[in-house]
């Protein structure tokens, strides 16, 4: 057979090819490599998406956890304080009934022996509350001393009974001492009084109010009293009202400084006003807290070495906490479970801190720092020198600690 002969056109078309398969696979390459490095790009953008999904999804775990624990303790708060208003409610049904049998009792049996019977109910409720509150404190018992430090039971004169007549006390408050005559002055709230006694326990003189005494304090020649919406100067020359000033909240406890300024303790502001010593109006301290909760009222205050000491509360148990003169929080010095229910205290040359506390019927004594010094119940102490629901609290210059507390037979004790 015959060889064909390849036309030179026909090379040239070959070569062509050749060279266009050439560019084609070269081309070919290239988008596969952008693919490549484009899936490479995604495949980092998914990445990244996916930690950054993660992390929402995290925090946003974190934060419903939060809430969910916030809402819990919440919750937790709400029953325990239900359960304290169902426990108060229940104490106060049963102190209507056994008032009502003591009555019953006094007629049968004569005033002396239902009192010792009474006696006897006075110390069954105060264990179970001791109890229910060593329940509350998950087994914390405070280990009751023979004797307070420095404290010592005197022997308790009968100074004062409970009535409306001349030296007799219905509902003691806040009381103080003239550090110059050492005569003992107790605010009784029911009766409109300032009952007056001398170191012995004598009664000496009575000092009317214009409403319900619930503060007071001397300075000088002068008595600062709280009553009511108003704050009061008496005169002690004449004992006679010279100046009054309305407050817009119901104050309780107050102080005087050194340069006759008064402070009280707004009720339901959680703030401490001041006036000057004729009573005009200087300014008003809103405490800077985020340790109290929102219907916490004040009660009561010390001024000490430049800082208020504030007693809050509304129900058992109640706290006490240090503020600057500007209001702001220096510590929560005794925390809620040291203290049931106290409107007022005081602090004594060492700086402790004796607090009387109605609940309990209790003298609780703290150090500067906070601690227990001791515990002073009605409980541990002789029959004739027990007391009930004790208000007000003194120390005189014989380092006496004097309580004002309700009792029918006596109002006043010496420890």
């Amino acid at each position: 057979m015959a060889t064909r002969v390849v036309a030179a056109g026909e090379l040239m078309c070959v070569d062509e090819l050749e060279r266009n398969l050439t560019d084609l696979t070269n081309h070919v390459q290239l988008e596969k490599e952008k693919v490549s490095s484009n899936f490479k790009e995604l495949h980092s953008l998914l990445v990244v998406r996916e930690c950054s999904l993660l992390q929402e999804i995290d925090e946003f775990v974190k934060g419903a956890r939060q809430e969910f624990t916030e809402k819990r303790e919440l919750l937790q708060e709400l029953c325990t304080a239900r359960e304290g208003l169902e426990r108060d409610l229940t104490k106060n049904k049963l102190r209507k009934v056994l008032e009502k049998n003591l009555r019953t009792l006094e007629d049968e049996i004569g005033e002396e022996v239902a009192r010792g019977v009474n006696m006897g109910w006075v110390k069954l409720d105060w264990k179970m509350e001791q109890l229910e509150q060593s329940v509350i404190d998950v087994g914390k018992v405070v280990v009751l001393k023979e004797r307070p430090i420095d404290y010592f039971v005197k022997s308790c004169p009968v100074w004062s009974r409970e009535g409306t007549g001349s030296g007799e006390i219905v509902q003691p408050m806040q009381m103080v001492i003239d550090n110059e005559t050492q005569n003992i002055f107790v605010a009784d709230y029911n009766t409109d009084l300032i009952q007056v006694f001398n170191g012995e326990g004598n009664h000496l003189y009575k000092i009317p109010t214009p409403q319900e005494p619930a503060g007071i304090a001397l300075m000088n020649e002068f008595i600062f009293v709280s009553t009511g919406d108003e704050l009061v100067k008496i005169e002690k020359s004449s004992n006679e009202s010279i100046l009054s000033v309305k407050t817009e909240k119901r104050v309780w406890g107050i102080d005087v400084d050194k340069n006759m300024n008064v402070y009280g303790c707004e009720n339901d502001n959680k703030s401490v006003i001041v006036f000057d010593k004729d009573l005009k109006f200087m300014k008003r301290i809103k405490l800077k807290t985020i340790q109290v909760n929102f219907d916490t009222q004040t009660y009561s205050i010390k001024l000490y070495e430049d800082n208020m000491y504030v007693m809050f509360g509304k129900y058992p148990p109640f706290h006490l906490q240090i503020f600057s003169l500007e209001g702001e929080l220096v510590r929560c010095l005794i925390e809620k479970s040291e203290i049931g229910w106290s409107y007022f205290f005081l602090i004594d040359q060492l700086g402790n801190i004796i607090i009387a506390d109605w609940v309990g019927n209790q003298i609780k004594i703290f150090s500067n720092k906070g601690e227990v010094l001791h515990t002073i119940s009605s409980d541990m102490l002789p029959e004739d020198q027990e007391f009930y629901h004790p208000n007000g609290v003194a120390i005189d210059k014989q380092n006496r600690i004097i309580v004002a507390h309700r009792n029918k037979k006596y109002n006043l004790l010496a420890f």
